[in-house]
């Protein structure tokens, strides 16, 4: 079995691929996580870790990696996120025998134009030529990367019962509130009726979504806003909800290639989703109740009761210890 690393330029906390770790030790695997940014920032599912300055000597960073997964078959998972780090450079270099897989978790031109796009394709060249492998969460970016594995999302969240018998007018949204965001859905949504609360975390200053959210609430006395979240609190979280929201903005670029994990945690959860179109929703359309921001409101609000879509979702083929084994399978580890 081999061992998995991932480098990455997110905390471990806030990173999603956590549970693809947790999964993997879970099947016998060693795991970890760098995270390469400001400081170099070791981290174990087990809570072990160490901070490291950013100009840490790479062999330094080699013997830890040594020291916690051995000297065995390892799968890395790296990228980035298309960024650059000097310390992560070295390191790729230095891991004799590893099996690199360059993660492409997002379109990672987000959106740019000109030079900085430029820029952009260019060190996303240099990624690809770093890695014998490339995935992708979002299957419509094989178009970009027309040799990659598409490695699906995915929930660590199983059912929950007592999402069954919440309140059908209770609904929740939790994710990134950025410039995705449909706050003219949630704001129809709303004078519809029923009770929305809002989890999620601002990206970055955010000042125009921080007045689009007080607008809305100011505006719907039904939606409430409850702050920023861990998706381990999640289970805690959705039980008190029958609806989960999904409302992406469908005319925005960021929105074509995203497939976001908040949609796994509802239907693995058990309830029922209500999306906007985004390509992904589309995709999963025969699990989903899909509506844009002109409607048909009433008839698609009357559905979510009256025809539910989530009964058959299998959850088995979402959970994180069957991305694992896709993973070992597809680098032929």
């Amino acid at each position: 079995m081999p061992s998995l690393l991932i480098l990455s330029n997110k905390l471990f906390q806030a990173d999603f691929r956590k549970y693809l770790m947790r999964a993997a030790e879970c099947a016998g695997a060693r795991a970890m996580h760098i995270q390469f940014w400001e400081q170099v920032v070791i981290s174990r599912e087990a809570g072990e870790h160490s901070v490291l300055p950013n100009d840490v000597d790479g062999h330094t960073v080699l013997r830890a990696v040594r020291d916690i997964l051995g000297n065995g078959p390892m799968i890395v998972l790296t990228g980035l996120g298309c960024y650059e780090h000097p310390v992560a450079t070295i390191l790729q270099r230095l891991l004799e025998g590893a099996v690199f897989a360059y993660d492409v978790f997002d379109d990672l031109m987000f959106n740019a134009g000109g030079f900085e796009r430029i820029d952009r394709m260019l060190q996303d060249a240099i990624w690809r030529c770093r890695c014998e492998h490339v995935i992708v969460l979002d299957a419509s970016l094989r178009n970009r990367y027309p040799r990659a594995y598409h490695l699906d999302n995915a929930s660590h969240l199983r059912p929950i019962a007592s999402v069954a018998e919440a309140d059908p007018h209770r609904m929740v949204y939790i994710g990134s509130i950025d410039v995705r965001t449909d706050f003219a859905w949630l704001d129809v949504l709303a004078a519809h009726g029923g009770r929305t609360a809002i989890y999620g975390r601002f990206q970055g200053d955010a000042p125009e979504e921080r007045r689009e959210l007080e607008g809305l609430m100011s505006r719907r006395g039904n939606v409430t806003f409850h702050g920023d979240y861990d998706n381990d609190d999640l289970s805690s979280i959705l039980s008190q909800f029958r609806i989960g929201l999904l409302p992406y903005r469908v005319d925005h670029p960021m929105t074509r290639r995203v497939n976001p994990d908040k949609l796994y945690h509802y239907l693995n959860a058990g309830l029922e989703v209500l999306a906007a179109p985004i390509p992904q929703a589309q995709r999963l359309s025969r699990y989903l109740h899909l509506v844009t921001t002109s409607g048909p409101w009433s008839d698609v609000l009357a559905e979510v009761s009256a025809a539910p879509r989530r009964g058959d979702w299998p959850v088995e083929k979402y959970t994180w210890e069957q991305r694992w084994s896709e993973l070992v399978q597809a680098v032929g580890c």
